[in-house]
């Protein structure tokens, strides 16, 4: 197994741990609250996302690129982004506590909550930011780790006081608090096992003003990537009722669950693309896409067959809508899964403005149906809208990508015997890997 495999291994168990652990958390908060008070935990959740997306401005995205092609160093980035993180921490609260009190949220008057988003919000900025650090470091085993077993710390805590009136009163506090913690050891250990020989503290200024000029350009791009995966919740808050609500998210977190292995197959192909090298790069995309388009085929297949049972004995009674609307959005899935390669293969070569574009596109299909639609049929065209912006996204991408390659439709889609022989592989000693070459990378030494 050469270098790049086992990476590609390390993050794919470590990651996939990490998300079983979101999903178990998840699954407690559904069976604990039921479908309208888990739909209320998580919309306020997205609604601190969306808070999130503007303080980080996307530094992870900058500091990637340049720390993957050698021009800056991590350990001057990882200073400061720990500056910025903690700078806008408290900024991000002040906003957020703003447009509580204005808006009359009962939330604006209780303590609690507002000490709970500062955690949440400066705990999910050094989890992004240093997850980020470690993977354009090649380290992907250790920040999931840590992930994981402080999920893994909340899960017991569940457990044991899922009974405790205290407990379920100021849930959100132990929620947030964990994001907290997370933050907070990946800060440690990256500076524990990072430290940078040179004698400046920061990165120097002109290679800065690079990283956040990337980094704005990428959260243009991430902005709107959000509002196409969640504008939805908005409009069904407004259209429809709360237990609507909880079903329809709970389907949606459920079908993000099914993105985890694009997401790392699209983090760890990223700092490949934006190497010096690119012999072969082409055919490495085309693989990943048709291996994941066929592993996440058969997922969907199987909770098509059997989600109906699966979903109320799961997550509870009251989530009885959860799998009509999981079925609809499996399209969207679909197209989603293809995406990410692409994705990943513009932002590395400078054309992030291809990825706006398509986002913009998909925003528009899904803003309009959901306005036409939602007030007339209800929760029920939610995912039908959703999965045609997504699909329309993986057209537009997919026809520039083809303009400027000869790869035909069906070397995206149609399975071949070399790709059999990878997935058998994952489950094997090679990752995704048949003997004779990588799929991923040709060069071993990446």
């Amino acid at each position: 197994m050469n270098k790049t495999s086992l990476l590609i291994r390390q993050h794919m168990l470590w990651r996939g741990l990490y998300f079983f652990s979101v999903l178990l958390i998840n699954i407690g908060i559904a069976r604990f609250f039921a479908a309208e008070k888990s739909g209320q935990i998580f919309y306020v959740v997205n609604n601190l996302a969306l808070v999130l997306l503007f303080a980080s401005i996307s530094l992870e995205s900058g500091s990637a690129f340049y720390i993957a092609n050698g021009s800056l160093d991590a350990s001057q980035m990882a200073r400061f982004c720990t500056i910025w993180a903690s700078a806008m921490s408290f900024i991000a609260v002040a906003g957020w506590w703003a447009v509580l009190y204005f808006s009359h949220s009962g939330y604006s008057s209780y303590p609690g909550f507002l000490i709970a988003s500062f955690l949440y919000i400066s705990g999910v900025l050094y989890t992004t930011y240093f997850t980020s650090l470690f993977y354009a470091k090649k380290e992907f085993g250790l920040p999931n780790k840590i992930l994981f077993w402080v999920n893994v710390l909340l899960v017991i805590v569940l457990v044991l006081g899922k009974n405790q009136q205290i407990f379920r009163t100021h849930f959100i506090l132990f929620y947030f608090s964990s994001f907290f913690l997370q933050g907070m050891l990946l800060n440690f250990f990256f500076f524990m096992k990072e430290s940078s020989r040179k004698r400046a503290l920061l990165p120097p200024v002109p290679v800065l003003k690079k990283v956040i000029r990337y980094s704005l350009a990428a959260l243009l791009a991430n902005g709107i990537y959000f509002l196409v995966n969640r504008i939805d919740y908005w409009f069904v808050e407004y259209f429809c009722s709360g237990k609507d609500l909880g079903n329809y998210i709970q389907a949606s977190k459920l079908a993000q669950m099914l993105l985890i292995l694009p997401s790392i197959i699209g983090s760890t192909l990223f700092p490949i693309f934006s190497s010096r090298e690119k012999s072969g790069i082409e055919s490495q995309m085309t693989a990943a896409i048709r291996v994941l388009l066929w592993i996440n085929g058969a997922i969907c297949l199987f909770v098509f067959c059997f989600g109906w049972f699966i979903f109320p004995f799961v997550f509870g009674a009251s989530f009885s809508n959860m799998y009509s609307l999981f079925v609809f959005l499996i399209p969207g899935i679909l197209c989603i899964t293809m995406n990410y390669p692409m994705t990943a293969w513009f932002s590395a070569s400078k054309r992030i403005g291809i990825n706006i574009r398509g986002s913009v596109l998909a925003l528009i299909v899904i803003c309009t149906g959901d306005l036409l639609l939602l007030p007339h049929y209800g929760v029920a065209m939610a995912p039908i809208v959703s999965s045609t912006g997504y699909f329309s996204y993986c057209c537009y991408n997919f026809l520039i990508y083809r303009k400027e390659s000869t790869v035909p439709l069906k070397d995206l889609i149609i399975i071949r015997k070399s790709d059999l022989l990878r997935i058998r592989s994952s489950v094997g000693n090679e990752l995704l890997e048949p003997a004779s070459e990588n799929p991923f990378v040709q060069n071993p030494t990446v």
